[in-house]
Formats: C-alpha cells, sequence, structure tokens
C-alpha cells in the first residue's frame, strides 16, 4: 500500500511540473503582439512609406500621419502553421476585405506570407518590425 501512496505522489508531482513547465512557456503571438507598436513594411507599399501598427485584443490600427485604418483580426492555427487573418471594409466601395497571412517569428520580427488572393495582390510579404 505503501508502494501505491508513493507511486501516486510522484505521479502527481511530475503533473505539477508539467503544468508550471507549460504555463512559463512564451507569450502567445497575440499577447507578443499587443505588447509593443510595429513597423508594417509590406512589399507591395506603393508609396514607400511603413506605417505604424498597433494590435488590441481583437483590432489591428494601421497608423500614418494622422490617418488610421482599423481592421479586426484573428489568430489561429491550419496543419500546424500559424495564420493571421485581417478584415476590414474598403473605402471606395464600402465590401468587406480579407486578408489571410502565414505568421512566423523571426528572432524579434514577424514574417507574414500571403495566402489568399488579396493579400498577394494588394499587399504582398509584410514584415513587421518592433518599433524602437
Amino acid at each position: 500500500m505503501r508502494k501505491k501512496w508513493e507511486h501516486i505522489l510522484g505521479l502527481m508531482a511530475v503533473l505539477v511540473l508539467v503544468v508550471i513547465g507549460l504555463s512559463a512557456c512564451g507569450k502567445s503571438t497575440s499577447d507578443t503582439l499587443q505588447s509593443q507598436k510595429w513597423t508594417f513594411d509590406a512589399t507591395k507599399n506603393q508609396d514607400g512609406t511603413n506605417p505604424t501598427a498597433q494590435f488590441s485584443e481583437k483590432k489591428l490600427t494601421l497608423s500614418e500621419g494622422s490617418l488610421n485604418e482599423v481592421y479586426s483580426y484573428s489568430i489561429s492555427k491550419d496543419n500546424g502553421k500559424e495564420e493571421i487573418t485581417f478584415v476590414g471594409k474598403n473605402s471606395i466601395t464600402d465590401r468587406k476585405e480579407t486578408r489571410k497571412f502565414e505568421i512566423k517569428k523571426s528572432n524579434d520580427e514577424y514574417k507574414l506570407t500571403p495566402l489568399n488572393s488579396l493579400a498577394k495582390s494588394d499587399t504582398g510579404k509584410v514584415t513587421l518590425v518592433p518599433k524602437k
């Protein structure tokens, strides 16, 4: 009976260590994006300037001077790859537009690779660079 209790206590100790270890893993992508401002460096940026990106829990605000564009965003996993989706309204047509990217952390930056046709044609590849 004593061996059984030792075995149970040993398993409980291992479970506690696993839970502590998992909770100590790094921040989620969403948490990291929300923790600071970013330079939104898109390859298809036509005017050569890079807006500042600021993420809240569900919104992305791109700011350039006094102009702001707001998008809703979500992060999901598909086949082990992390994806970020931005949804906004076209200011001319008032239609909903969706841009979908694969997102990967690269050192202190994030690399966004376009997945759908609008993201490919309108935005291109994006690098989110931490603002100093």
